[in-house]
C-alpha cells in the first residue's frame, strides 16, 4: 500500500507541478525569487523538495489518515533539469540565443539569472515538462542538471568597471591657454591617443565563465571645472570650439592659474559571442582626470600719442 501511495504522488508531482512561466502572462518569478508551487486538484501541494499530503486525506477504504510528509522517496521517482529561463517553455532544449536573454539576466536583478525548472519520470525517454521557474538555483532538488554558466548582470558590469579607460583633457579657446576677463571663454573635452578606451571604441574581448564580452564605450555625462569654484554641472555636451561650442564660460576677476579640469563619465553595451548589443545600468567615474591650467587676465585701454 505505500509503495503504491509513493508511486502515485511521484505522478501526481510529475502532473501537478505547473506554475506560472516567465514567457507567460502570469509574469516573472516570485519577487521572493523562491520556486513558484500550485496545489494539485488531487490535494498534494508540491514544492521543489517535498510532497506533502494535507491532514484529512483517505486512503482507498476512505478510513482517515495523518499527514503524511513525502520527501526524498517522491524525488528519487523523478528527475529534474534547468535551463535558462528565457525563450519558450515547450522543451528545455528549444533553440535559444543565450546573448539575447535580458529576461533572464534582469528577472531576478543584477546577482542572480533566472532558471526555467523541468521534470519526468527518473530513466524515462518522456519529454521534459515545464514546471516553473527560480532565481534560486540552491531551491532545486539535489541532482538537478544545471545549464552552463553564464554571468550575471552584475559580473558584466563589474567587467565593465574594470576597463583601462583612458582620461580627457580640457581643450580651450583662447588658445595658449591665456584668456581675459568678461570675455566668452570656450572649453571641450579632448581625448588622448593612448591605449586606454574611450567613447565610440570597442574593447578587446574579456572572457566571463562561458561568454566572450565586448563593450562598446560610450560617454554619460561631463562635468567641466573652471578653476574659479563655478563647473557647467552635469551635462552630456562634450563641449566645441569658437563660436557654436556650447561650453562657455565668462571670468568676472583676473586669476594668475585657474586649474581647469573636467570630471567624465563613462557607461557602454556589451555583447556576448557576437550577439547583438545590449546596453548596461553601470558608470564608469573616471577620477583624477589632467588639470590644465589657465591665465584669466585684464585687459586694459589706454590712450596713446601718434
Amino acid at each position: 500500500m505505500i509503495r503504491r501511495l509513493l508511486l502515485a504522488l511521484a505522478l501526481v508531482a510529475v502532473s501537478g507541478l505547473g506554475c506560472a512561466s516567465a514567457a507567460s502572462a502570469d509574469g516573472p518569478a516570485n519577487p521572493d525569487g523562491s520556486l513558484t508551487t500550485a496545489t494539485a486538484n488531487e490535494g498534494v501541494t508540491v514544492s521543489a523538495d517535498t510532497f506533502t499530503v494535507p491532514s484529512g486525506s483517505t486512503d482507498t477504504k476512505g478510513d482517515k489518515k495523518k499527514p503524511i510528509a513525502i520527501g526524498v522517496t517522491a524525488l528519487e521517482s523523478l528527475e529534474f533539469r534547468a535551463s535558462l529561463g528565457c525563450g519558450d517553455t515547450s522543451s528545455p532544449d528549444a533553440t535559444v540565443d543565450v546573448t539575447d536573454c535580458t529576461l533572464a539576466m534582469s528577472a531576478c536583478g543584477s546577482n542572480a539569472t533566472l532558471l526555467y525548472v523541468w521534470a519526468r519520470r527518473a530513466a524515462s525517454e518522456e519529454p521534459w515538462q515545464f514546471k516553473g521557474q527560480t532565481c534560486k538555483a540552491s531551491e532545486l532538488p539535489a541532482g538537478t542538471v544545471m545549464p552552463p554558466a553564464i554571468p550575471t548582470l552584475a559580473q558584466i558590469e563589474n567587467a565593465f568597471r574594470q576597463l583601462p579607460f583612458s582620461k580627457p583633457s580640457v581643450g580651450i579657446e583662447p588658445e595658449g591657454n591665456k584668456t581675459l576677463v568678461n570675455l566668452p571663454t570656450y572649453f571641450r573635452a579632448e581625448w588622448p591617443g593612448d591605449a586606454g578606451l574611450q567613447p565610440g571604441e570597442v574593447s578587446k574581448p574579456v572572457q566571463l565563465l562561458t561568454w566572450s564580452v565586448e563593450f562598446r564605450i560610450a560617454a554619460r555625462s561631463y562635468d567641466f571645472h573652471y578653476g574659479d569654484g563655478t563647473s557647467s554641472g552635469l551635462t552630456s555636451d562634450p563641449g566645441g570650439v569658437y563660436p557654436d561650442g556650447a561650453i562657455r564660460h565668462t571670468y568676472t576677476k583676473p586669476t594668475p592659474a585657474a586649474r581647469v579640469s573636467v570630471d567624465a563619465q563613462l557607461t557602454a553595451q556589451y555583447r556576448a559571442n557576437g550577439g547583438p548589443w545590449q546596453d548596461i545600468d553601470s558608470v564608469a567615474d573616471l577620477q583624477d582626470e589632467p588639470v590644465t591650467t589657465l591665465q584669466v587676465r585684464e585687459a586694459h585701454a589706454r590712450l596713446v600719442t601718434h
